[in-house]
């Protein structure tokens, strides 16, 4: 008998878990350690693999968790208060309503008009308007959740199938393109993600660095921003090629409905919300599920309440609640930060070796965004600066950009909540997900990340203090 691929995989992780549960230890601190990391072990497991759903894995995830008592309930199920979880919901809200409105197909016959008809330029165009939505609206969870539903859309017009029979290829690769259009590149735009605003805030309320749009824009979209614009749609055109049957019609020549009306209103004031949350500081989740409420209100939305018991598909939810408790557990127990200081004490720090400095500092936000996820990596980088800018004679401001060098080259889908939430909208296969980012990780650091030193030391970054 063969076991699939798969299965073999969950069991070697399976038996890891049980292993790093059972490891013996000498104090209680270094307990709760090795059995978050068993429980941490499990979920990507059962994520990973895909055996079972993925709602359900959050599901054995969080009673693992809370049973054996590796963290109290209120952080093991800290996920439902997360605004991820509520940018989750409200775009399930937004997707089902802009279906039953028949607004989906009006936006993508719209797109048609203009879009050209092979697979290839379709991703780059998706890819970029992506990218272009960042500069105006500042979440990019918030970004995906209106993206997805639309491309979802368009997918199925153009002949490469839904969520409900699998979909195809071409349909995983016009959602990944918004996706990642919309979140790659804005590592490079301070407002724009939320490991930059961390990043922002670790580096002002710490170090005392003020960090500018100008400044910050300069150093990392030349290379940071671009690279990605340009190779990320080929890696997914190519990974996921598909011909599009267009319609012999492409014009949608029916009047607007009463319905489709209002919910672009909702739609257009709910991205004006998001685009102004400088001004107001609503976070764009509480935004999302306002603008879920209206959609659902009697007279005034497009949709009855009672879809709640019905129609909407909890499990995404479910998903990202344990994706959220995963990092909130290896908060609390303190992983991150011994596998940081493990590091530091590994790699051998010398003033003056500029680029060999560079690559351990990137090895160490790319270790510890595996095990606390990209949102709070910074925070983690930010608490070792003052020992790794001894070690190294750079600057605090060096030693805090190289944050980013881990964020754009990630290989597990877990890590940015952005692309948790394209996955749970769009039912995507976690196994193809995976491969395209691990094929942009190995361009990205092959290429990228050298090509970012090069530009930096030009600009003076990442050389020892004179």
């Amino acid at each position: 008998m063969i076991i699939q691929p798969s299965k073999f995989i969950f069991l070697l992780s399976l038996l890891a878990s049980v292993a790093l549960y059972f490891w013996p230890t000498f104090n209680v601190t270094d307990q709760r350690i090795f059995e978050a990391a068993a429980v941490i072990m499990l979920a990507v497991g059962l994520w990973s693999t895909a055996i079972i759903p993925s709602f359900f894995g959050s599901l054995i995830f969080m009673f693992v968790t809370v049973v054996l008592s590796i963290a109290p309930p209120n952080v093991v199920f800290s996920g439902f208060h997360s605004g991820a979880t509520w940018l989750v919901f409200g775009g399930l809200i937004f997707g089902l309503g802009v279906r039953k409105t028949g607004l989906d197909t009006r936006l993508v016959k719209s797109f048609l008009l203009y879009f050209p008809r092979f697979y290839t330029a379709i991703i780059y165009g998706v890819f970029w308007i992506g990218t272009a939505l960042a500069f105006i609206v500042p979440s990019a969870s918030g970004r995906v959740a209106v993206l997805v539903p639309i491309m979802a859309a368009l997918a199925k017009e153009l002949g490469f199938g839904n969520s409900k029979d699998g979909g195809g290829k071409g349909r995983t690769g016009l959602i990944l393109a918004a996706s990642m259009g919309t979140m790659v590149p804005a590592f490079g735009v301070l407002p724009s993600n939320v490991p930059n605003m961390a990043l922002f805030g670790a580096a002002d309320s710490v170090l005392d660095i003020q960090l500018t749009f100008g400044e910050y824009f300069l150093l990392n979209f030349p290379v940071m921003g671009f690279f990605p614009l340009l190779v990320y749609p080929a890696i997914i055109a190519f990974l996921f090629k598909d011909t599009p049957s267009y319609p012999k019609s492409r014009e949608f020549k029916e009047g607007w409905s009463r319905d489709e009306k209002r919910l672009l209103l909702i739609l257009m004031f709910a991205l004006l919300l998001w685009i102004t949350d400088a001004l107001h500081n609503i976070s764009p989740a509480w935004v999302s599920l306002g603008a879920a409420i209206v959609c659902m209100l009697p007279r005034v939305g497009v949709l009855k309440s009672n879809v709640l018991g019905g129609e909407i598909n909890y499990g995404p939810v479910l998903f990202v609640v344990g994706v959220i408790g995963l990092g909130a557990i290896a908060n609390y127990a303190g992983l991150g930060d011994l596998i940081g200081q493990n590091i530091i004490d590994l790699f051998d720090f010398q003033k003056g070796q500029n680029f060999l400095n560079y690559i351990y500092i990137s090895l160490t936000g790319m270790i510890i965004g595996l095990f606390t996820t990209m949102p709070a990596q910074p925070a983690i980088i930010v608490s070792m600066t003052a020992v790794l800018s001894e070690a190294t004679g750079w600057s605090h401001f060096s030693v805090i950009m190289t944050s980013l060098t881990a964020w754009g080259v990630f290989p597990f889908f877990y890590q940015t909540p952005p692309v948790v939430v394209a996955v749970a909208l769009g039912n995507l296969n976690i196994m193809d997900v995976t491969k395209m980012l691990v094929t942009y990780m190995v361009a990205g650091i092959l290429i990228m990340l050298p090509l970012h030193f090069l530009w930096a030391q030009y600009l003076g970054v990442f050389v020892v203090n004179s």
